[in-house]
């Protein structure tokens, strides 16, 4: 009953007329605001209208400026032609040169002379401007109807858009023939209407106006309009843009006002001649005036209107100042209110953090009780090393599993390597190494630890990498799992795989041999329904022979006795051969088989073992192409240091379901009892491992229906050229991987040297024996063994001890022999001047140890 009425009677507290003082604190606080509210919105109105009729003034300010600035550059030029009498194109030239019309008067178009011309006069004219050197001017357009003519003959600057308006008679667009009529008849300057311009001859049209300031005869009386028309010579004008003009005249486009120019006494869309960028629309601006502006005979209405950015300059306070007051009133009176309760609260408070601190442990016991207990359950032990502060921990169960009690060995972080077996360590560290500066955050591994008692123990490692923002390791943290049963059970199963299969390979010799010889009449024909019992009997031990051959190879590549006798062959003859010995098991199932597109290459493999995997791709394609069918193998070179050997079948293709499991051990599509294609589902797995061993990889392109392409990829043996002999000292390159040996070979070639590049042990050995070289770069990881197998040998060879030695490697560490002093060890990626430095070293020391 408490708990339910608890809320009310905090709600009833809230209200209690012993907080009035905090509520009338409120009202006040909240009525002095409303009061600042209103004077502050009084007295920003009055700044904005203020500011923006400063605005409105000035912008209308600077184009009465720039207008009549652009009247007297007329009027200077009028003045030029009253001077000179007749001015020459290349004076008008220099005269608008002089007044630098783009730099002091932006927007300008240009200024150019438009000369009065009778019909009677118009041919005479065209041929003196084409004299000029203007072959293709004209007067256009040209009308019987006319008067009177006034084509364009100056206009400055002479180029890019202005050339279009040369020749054009103005006098034929009614628009421009007003303004022309009125100033001729006023003898005063004028300016046109909307017009479009003879220069908009690419990207936006822009609305134009022109202005007008008339030439007279020089003599003639100009007291009547008549007597002006009769004296008139032409009229000397300046087209402009009114978007660029603007710009020019108001500069960059000011964010607080917008500006729109109609031609005419009212608003009319058709007669807008200008808008500002982005200008609001019509109605929606908070301050707006309109003004009618008279120039040369025309009235300009302009309409002016704020942006939101002038708005809010003004009114951002507004919000603010009402934000701050209400919150300043609530906190007064909050801060009044919680007098009387701040004992309680903090009471509370005090009571509930001691609560969270005491279920806080508790969920901290109960977490460490069910890690505790899953890690029993688990019988792994758990294990963390602190990089950063250098600590080593192991729990109880760890340390059990090697024999040795908590704290009988001193705890850092080399203690790892004092546990691994010495012969691992190498690859152990170079493996931890690679795990460091790699982005991944957990790893899993195998490690054989040294137990107490002497016995090598097998452990199963996982890990969690902690690292810091740049991705450095700071803390490793993990489990390890004793792998000694599990290793016990694998091994007895491998045996027993391994017993069972010797086992029943010899009675199976003897009777497939016993079988065959009766089949093949050895002992006379036998009847015809036991000939064909004794056929299929001597099908299916043959069959069962090749399953116990599968069992066998996989149980060597298990227990790593598996040896490959790595040589170059001809990968044609190779080919060849496979087709050949699987021809008559595909003919017993109605399938050819045929090569295409075959490469004369050479591989460095093991021939027998090479000749097993095609066997195993050809007699899968075979079992699953329909009678009649084909089977396709051919090659492809997806680049220049592999070759590509696909068999393709025309079966029904691979299941998706079934894709991620082509290659595992035992893994058949149809894995029923009365599945159709037989076979142990080892062929595949084998067939991987093999390639892989030959420093190739394995691969299939597959779809439902439209059969499977199985393929693998093996690196492609260079043919060592000699290069001639020039002198200069010959080197020998040993690496196997194509791109890495081509780029030792341009460095060493590039420097001068003669170089021999092999990718092989057995390759090496017999340049070695057959030619004399100053040194050679080795790889310690090569396809036929190890390069350190080599350096021993060429130690130990009277003619080669001496003979100096570049170890390029991945390896992070190198088991070096530091009085071995004629190899140089380089950690792989190197550049060519780190290569060409330890060279140089190592030639220099050697000629002096000579």
């Amino acid at each position: 009953m408490s708990e339910t009425s608890a809320p009310f009677g905090k709600v009833r507290q809230f209200f209690h007329w012993r907080n009035s003082i905090a509520w009338l604190v409120l009202a006040l606080a909240l009525l002095v605001q409303l009061a600042l509210l209103n004077h502050l919105q009084m007295k920003e109105e009055r700044a904005a209208l203020k500011q923006f009729d400063l605005l409105v003034n000035t912008t209308i300010e600077a184009i009465q400026k720039r207008m009549t600035d652009h009247e007297q550059i007329l009027l200077g030029a009028a003045g030029l032609f009253d001077a000179a009498g007749d001015v020459s194109r290349e004076q008008w030239r220099e005269y608008n040169d002089r007044l630098q019309l783009a730099e002091r008067y932006p927007g300008i178009q240009g200024v150019g002379f438009a000369k009065a011309l009778l019909p009677s006069d118009l041919e005479a004219h065209v041929q003196n401007v084409r004299a000029e050197g203007y072959s293709d001017y004209d007067v256009y357009p040209q009308a019987a109807d006319r008067s009177l003519y006034t084509p364009i003959v100056f206009l400055e600057p002479f180029r890019d858009r202005n050339l279009a308006a040369f020749g054009f008679d103005m006098f034929s667009e009614p628009v421009r023939r007003q303004a022309m009529l009125s100033a001729a008849e006023t003898g005063k300057t004028q300016i046109t209407g909307k017009v479009t311009l003879r220069q908009e001859t690419h990207g936006k049209v822009q609305a134009g106006v022109l202005m007008y300031v008339p030439l007279y005869s020089d003599g003639e009386p100009l007291t009547a309009v008549t007597q002006r028309l009769q004296a008139l010579k032409g009229f000397v004008y300046s087209p402009y843009r009114l978007d660029d003009l603007m710009r020019g005249i108001l500069g960059a486009a000011n964010p607080n006002l917008s500006l729109r120019i109609y031609a005419g006494d009212t608003e009319q869309t058709e007669q807008l001649i200008f808008a500002s960028r982005d200008a609001p629309m019509t109605g929606q601006a908070q301050y707006s005036k309109e003004l009618q502006l008279g120039l040369y005979g025309q009235t300009w209405t302009l309409r002016l209107e704020s942006r939101p950015a002038f708005e809010q300059f003004f009114h951002t306070n507004k919000g603010l100042i009402a934000g701050l007051g209400t919150g300043l009133s609530a906190l007064l009176f909050l801060l009044t209110f919680s007098l009387s309760l701040r004992r309680r609260r903090a009471e509370a408070l005090a009571q509930q953090m001691t609560e969270d601190i005491r279920e806080n442990k508790r969920a901290l016991q109960l977490s460490e009780e069910r890690l505790s207990l899953a890690l029993k359950g688990s019988n792994d032990g758990l294990w963390d090393m602190n990089l950063d502060a250098g600590t080593f921990y192991a729990s109880p169960r760890a340390w059990h599993m090697l024999g040795y009690r908590p704290g009988e060995l001193s705890s850092d972080l080399k203690l790892w390597e004092r546990l691994v077996v010495s012969e691992d360590l190498p690859q152990a560290r170079t493996q931890l190494a690679r795990t460091m500066l790699s982005p991944v955050d957990h790893f899993t591994t195998e490690l054989r630890l040294q137990h107490k008692s002497g016995k090598i123990t097998p452990v199963l490692i996982r890990g969690y990498i902690q690292r810091d923002r740049n991705g450095q390791p700071l803390r490793i943290s993990g489990t390890s799992m004793d792998l000694t049963e599990h290793k016990r059970i694998e091994q007895m199963k491998d045996e027993f795989v391994s017993t069972v299969s010797h086992e029943l390979r010899t009675p199976l010799t003897s009777i497939s041999g016993a079988l065959g010889l009766i089949t093949g009449g050895a002992l006379g024909e036998a009847p015809p329904a036991i000939q064909q019992m004794l056929e299929i009997a001597h099908r299916n031990s043959l069959r069962l022979g090749y399953l116990i051959n599968d069992l066998l190879d996989m149980e060597k590549i298990t227990a790593g006795k598996m040896t490959f006798d790595m040589r170059e062959h001809s990968l044609r003859q190779l080919l060849d051969e496979a087709l050949t010995s699987n021809q008559a098991f595909a003919s017993h199932f109605g399938v050819s088989c045929i090569l295409r597109d075959p490469i004369n290459v050479h591989v460095w493999v093991d021939g027998l073992r090479l000749q097993q995997v095609l066997s195993n791709f050809l007699s899968n394609a075979i079992k699953y192409t329909p009678e009649g069918g084909q089977v396709t193998l051919h090659c492809s070179q997806p680049n220049a240091g592999h070759v590509r050997i696909s068999v393709t079948d025309q079966g029904p293709g691979i299941p998706p379901s079934f894709q991620n499991r082509v290659f595992e051990k035992f893994a058949q599509a149809d894995a029923s009892d009365s599945r159709q294609k037989g076979g142990t589902g080892l062929g595949l797995a084998i067939t991987k491992e093999f390639i892989e061993r030959m420093g190739g990889r394995v691969g299939f392109d597959t779809a439902e229906g439209q059969g499977t392409t199985f393929w693998c990829e093996l690196p492609i043996v260079e043919s060592a050229t000699v290069a001639p002999d020039q002198g200069q000292p010959r080197l020998l390159v040993i690496e196997d991987e194509p791109d890495t040996g081509r780029l030792l070979l341009l460095m060493l070639r590039d420097a001068g040297y003669a170089v021999d590049r092999v990718q092989s042990l057995h390759a090496a050995r017999g340049k070695l024996a057959s030619t004399r070289y100053e040194a050679m770069t080795l790889d310690l990881h090569l396809p036929d063994g190890s390069g350190r197998e080599l350096i021993d040998e060429v130690r130990s060879n009277p003619d080669t001890r001496d003979l100096p030695i570049i170890v390029i490697s991945a390896a992070s560490h190198f088991e070096q022999n530091a009085e071995d002093t004629s190899i140089t060890w380089l950690h792989k990626p190197i550049s060519a001047a780190q290569l060409l430095i330890a060279l140089t070293d190592t030639l220099e020391h050697s000629r002096h140890c000579r």
